[in-house]
């Protein structure tokens, strides 16, 4: 007979109750660097942990402050069904998420930060939990004037797979003018493969198949504000060059 689970949360306590609905509306602020130019392999739920944590991040916070939450706010506002198992799997991703390396590339200061993304947790009997940032991360995401992209962490938690939501951040970091015109990610195939984190051994042919046509696909039905169409350039009948467009604009609603 298997082993029972003993979980640490008993009492599964409300902590944010009516607050929830409007942190979805909270809005993702990220440097562009962690966008296009970080290279990690965090899975889709990690991902989204990493969306609400960044959202509890004031415009005004000059240093990272300990993230006081819930189990119970994580999944509601992630869109989670509240159990003890589902508790255990965030705990884990949030473990994940301080054992996993993520490298960013600065271009400006010319550099490659190695780091982790969170630098310690700490779970309540009562379901509470306080979270800490890696300090690493802080020039990437506090004060930032220049070169940043924001988001509604609603649309992330609507998205279920770990290409749509990388598809997702890059189409906002290429929509320069809030939709005023047509925004283009274009690239060489080696680079969205490396951008999305695809599997080193797909060729271009199953990483589209796989990959790319699915997240477009998922991020067109639940997006309100985004209409994505690939296109291809050949040379000698091999894929060379790929756009992704958002022909999503204000102008059509104008």
């Amino acid at each position: 007979m298997a082993k029972k689970q003993n979980y640490i949360w008993k009492n599964d306590r409300n902590f944010a109750l009516d607050d929830y609905e409007k942190q979805q509306l909270y809005y993702v602020v990220e440097a562009n660097d962690i966008i296009n130019k970080a290279r990690h392999d965090l899975t889709a739920r990690e991902l989204k942990l990493m969306d609400f944590v960044i959202s509890k991040i004031m415009p005004d916070d000059d240093k990272f402050h300990i993230i006081k939450t819930s189990m119970y706010e994580l999944t509601k506002v992630l869109n989670i069904k509240q159990n003890g198992k589902n508790y255990a799997d965030m705990a884990k991703s949030i473990g994940e998420l301080r054992k996993k390396e993520v490298l960013i590339h600065d271009e400006e200061r010319r550099t490659i930060t190695q780091t982790g993304w969170v630098q310690s947790a700490e779970y309540h009997e009562n379901g509470q939990v306080e979270i800490e940032l890696s300090s690493k991360l802080a020039p990437h995401l506090l004060g930032l004037k220049n070169n940043y992209t924001q988001h509604l962490l609603l649309d992330t938690t609507k998205l279920k797979s770990r290409y749509s939501i990388l598809l997702y951040k890059l189409m906002r970091e290429c929509d320069r003018d809030n939709g005023k015109s047509i925004a283009i990610l274009q690239g060489t195939p080696d680079e969205f493969r490396e951008w999305l984190g695809a599997p080193k051994s797909y060729t271009y042919g199953q990483f589209k198949d796989k990959i790319l046509k699915p997240a477009v696909e998922e991020i067109n039905l639940k997006i309100d504000d985004m209409d994505l169409e690939i296109f291809q350039g050949r040379y000698n009948r091999k894929v060379v060059q790929v756009e992704v467009h958002n022909n999503w604009t204000v102008d059509r609603f104008e």
